[in-house]
């Protein structure tokens, strides 16, 4: 009895060291939101939806404001619009020292609706009990809270997305979520048709949320207190603008009233939409994602 009681604890132990290692294997290749709960307390966040994690660049923009520490920390629409859970841990990413930072607030109709009767239920928000909301340790690596939790790939991903040289979806050490998919025209069309589709079946539920419009307020305000903050909207194809304005037609007059509420200033991107690439109409292309990063960094430079 008490070899076998040795050997299952040899076992064990054995099994548990494994499982360690894998889930150690972790990085930017792992899926698109691991790597940016492993970084450290950042100074300068850019912050939003999928269209800023994939749209924008910090590399490029601290190249051209001669920094060193503008850092992506933008989720998706179901796990980052403005509200408690977003803000929450947003005051745990930054370091509380920072006072001289540089906080990019990408906004948009949809960042601020909740797809309800009554938008402006806490309790129903999309967020709730995500990783956002849920993750307590948002600067630890290697984060067994987020890959026990709420990794969405089976373990053995952990191990073969090593061996790929190029990840369809890549996080960078400063945050940028690279989505490598093929521009070939026929494909792009493709994209697009199916990413119309889905969202025109689901922009009837969009409603303004004032308590999301209260929460962007609050989330500016915090980060006021470490630095200079700046409001933008991204760039979308014209077939998405049209449906993202029917959620909020006046969407550019609030954030720029918004804007001077709060002695900040806002950069509308929307206004000339066939001048960039899109992976599916709704998301920039690197390549383009590139430009406005350099357009953005130019247009905070000159304030």
């Amino acid at each position: 009895m008490k070899t076998f009681i040795i050997q299952i604890s040899v076992f064990s132990a054995l099994f548990f060291l494994m499982a360690i290692g894998i889930l150690s294997l972790a990085d930017g290749n792992s899926d698109g939101h691991y790597a940016k709960f492993t970084s450290p307390r950042q100074s300068s966040l850019i912050i939003g939806t999928s269209k800023a994690a994939q749209g924008l660049q910090p590399k490029i923009m601290n190249n051209v404001l001669e920094r060193k520490d503008i850092y992506n920390y933008s989720f998706t629409l179901g796990h980052s619009p403005y509200g408690p859970a977003y803000l929450e841990s947003i005051k745990k990413k930054i370091n509380p020292k920072s006072q001289n930072g540089i906080f990019i607030v990408t906004v948009d109709p949809y960042s601020l609706s909740s797809r309800f009767k009554n938008p402006n239920d806490l309790a129903k928000f999309a967020e709730n009990g995500r990783f956002i909301e849920d993750i307590k340790y948002v600067n630890n690596n290697p984060n067994f809270e987020y890959l026990i939790w709420h990794y969405p790939e089976q373990y053995i991903y952990l191990i073969t997305s090593k061996l790929n040289y190029v990840n369809d979806d890549f996080v960078h050490n400063d945050g940028w979520e690279e989505v490598n998919v093929s521009m070939k025209e026929e494909i792009v069309k493709e994209r697009i048709s199916g990413k119309l589709k889905e969202y025109e079946k689901n922009l009837p539920a969009y409603n303004f949320s004032q308590v999301r419009y209260s929460y962007l307020e609050k989330t500016i305000q915090f980060l006021q207190q470490h630095g200079k903050v700046y409001l933008v909207r991204l760039p979308v194809s014209k077939p998405f603008l049209e449906m993202e304005n029917s959620v909020m037609l006046n969407f550019d007059l609030k954030m720029e009233k918004l804007s001077v509420t709060n002695n900040i200033t806002f950069l509308n991107l929307t206004t000339e939409p066939s001048e960039y690439e899109y992976t599916d109409g709704n998301h920039l292309y690197k390549t383009s994602g590139a430009v406005v990063s350099r357009k953005i960094a130019e247009w905070i430079k000159a304030q």
